[in-house]
């Protein structure tokens, strides 16, 4: 199925009711939002009311139907991308000599961890050397580049030469030591994220979340009411 990614910004003007909105739903809630969505995963950068989600679907429709209900509070860019495995088969023109393992993406920080979203971008006229250097790293130097740090995933727009990745590290001077390997070829902006779990837990953690959200909650049934009777006038 095709790998998406989708990153958002949440309007200034409706940053309050999208994160109490979102704090207040469950896990079960997300599987009947994200129906015939496989969500890899999602992290928040709560400061700048942003985040990235890598999913799948059967199509595009699938994924645009379930992020067009965060459209009205949230502007989201979504773009087709390719995991390690098939970057390498792509760059390589055969198939890679090992496979990453992508079934920790969704991982919580194990303890003392922070998680990082690392975009990257390579230079203009390193672009094809990025790539070939990446393409063909052994296992072992794979697993060498990144240290210390804890990969989750790492995602990749060939189109562009541009990509991000996910890890766990300890502490700054880890994360900065993996970036530094690539510094000759590409640019690496580092942010630290929250998992779903740990987003919620911050928003709803705060002393007026409850009165928030009833606010919301009251709005909303208002909205609905409105509808209703819009929907019966027009009957």
């Amino acid at each position: 199925m095709p790998l998406y990614l989708a990153t958002w910004k949440i309007m200034d003007s409706k940053r309050e009711q999208c994160m109490t909105y979102f704090a207040s739903m469950t896990p079960e809630d997300d599987k009947q939002e994200t129906s015939g969505v496989t969500v890899h995963g999602r992290w928040s950068i709560i400061g700048s009311a942003s985040g990235a989600v890598v999913c799948e679907a059967e199509d595009y429709t699938t994924v645009a139907s379930w992020l067009y209900n965060w459209v009205p509070m949230c502007n989201i860019e979504i773009k087709p991308i390719v995991d390690d495995n098939v970057a390498r088969r792509i760059i390589l023109n055969e198939e890679p000599s090992y496979l990453v393992d992508y079934s920790n993406v969704g991982d919580e920080p194990q303890e003392g961890e922070t998680l990082f979203l690392i975009r990257y971008k390579f230079n203009k006229e390193s672009r094809l050397e990025g790539n070939k250097t990446f393409a063909n790293l052994t296992l072992e130097q794979d697993v060498g580049d990144s240290g210390n740090c804890r990969p989750l995933g790492r995602w990749h727009d060939l189109g562009n030469g541009t990509g991000l990745a996910v890890a766990g590290a300890k502490d700054e001077l880890d994360i900065y030591k993996w970036a530094f390997n690539w510094a000759s070829m590409c640019e690496c902006s580092i942010v630290p994220v929250l998992t779903d779990k740990q987003a919620r837990a911050v928003i709803s953690s705060k002393p007026d979340f409850e009165s928030k959200l009833q606010s919301l909650k009251t709005s909303l049934a208002l909205e609905q009411l409105k509808k209703s009777q819009v929907l019966d006038f027009l009957a």
